[in-house]
């Protein structure tokens, strides 16, 4: 059984520890969810998708069974909705569902299918979502209605931010030790290029992401201008995620959970 200490970067745990010590934000973000985020959400979910079961969309639910089982998981609601752009999203708190696109469904194979719904229990597991949904709070009263000025409400919302950045890599860690790092790397490439077939020279993105690196630390204005576009992001950039996954796969923790002779 998979625990959330197996998996959690280094960034991601200091960004939780820090939020966990402001006063009741866990009950007041559970309150939240509970009785406004979860419910329009859920409402969405059984209006505009298919809820897959056992006799409706019964690859994506045996999966889905299928993977939960093996991270040690209670098996999430699973919803597919209809998308040309494949990605995926998990949301809820005291009602969990992950949301998958149909390209995702039709593009993936089994294993990268999986993959794709470890990466959504990771989030699950890691209780990411009820800090992200602190993200949401503070641009609606912030930014939308008004209530908090954005000089005050700004930096909150740029750290919180980074650490939903970081908090993609746990979930990473966590597709990587359910289904295989080199898996995870032949996901990847078809989650960014949006096709079936990508060839089979999977670590192209390891790759690039040290002809990335190089470009960044090429110079200190390089630096600048590379962290002033990703600021804003929710996710790190893909190449950055692939080359995480690549260091992590020779770590200890990443051997246990493979089942790797260490």
């Amino acid at each position: 059984m998979m625990t959330a200490l197996d998996i959690m970067h280094p960034e991601d745990k200091k960004a939780l520890q820090m939020l966990q010590k402001i006063p009741f934000i866990d009950s007041v973000c559970r309150s939240l969810l509970k009785v406004g985020y979860e419910r329009i959400f859920k409402g969405e979910n059984l209006a505009m998708m298919i809820k897959a079961s056992s006799q409706c969309l019964p690859r994506v639910y045996n999966l889905m069974k299928l993977t939960t089982e093996r991270i040690g998981l209670a098996m999430p609601e699973v919803y597919v909705y209809n998308d040309p752009v494949m990605n995926a999203f998990t949301f809820g708190e005291t009602s969990v569902f992950v949301c998958i696109s149909s390209s995702c469904v039709e593009r993936l194979d089994d294993e990268e299918l999986m993959c794709l719904m470890a990466h959504e229990c990771g989030h699950i597991l890691c209780k990411h979502v009820l800090y992200e949904s602190v993200v949401g709070i503070i641009q609606d009263i912030g930014d939308d209605f008004g209530i908090i000025p954005y000089t005050l409400a700004g930096p909150i919302y740029l750290a919180l931010k980074y650490w939903s950045r970081r908090s993609e890599f746990s979930a990473d860690r966590c597709a990587a030790a359910t289904m295989g790092e080199k898996v995870f790397q032949r996901m990847t490439l078809k989650m960014v290029s949006g096709l079936q077939d990508t060839g089979t020279d999977y670590y192209q993105f390891v790759r690039q992401a040290k002809e990335y690196h190089s470009l960044e630390n090429g110079s200190l204005w390089n630096k600048i201008q590379q962290n002033c576009r990703v600021a804003f992001y929710s996710h790190p950039q893909m190449v950055n995620r692939a080359y995480e996954i690549d260091r992590w796969k020779g770590s200890y923790t990443y051997r246990k959970l493979r089942g790797i002779r260490i």
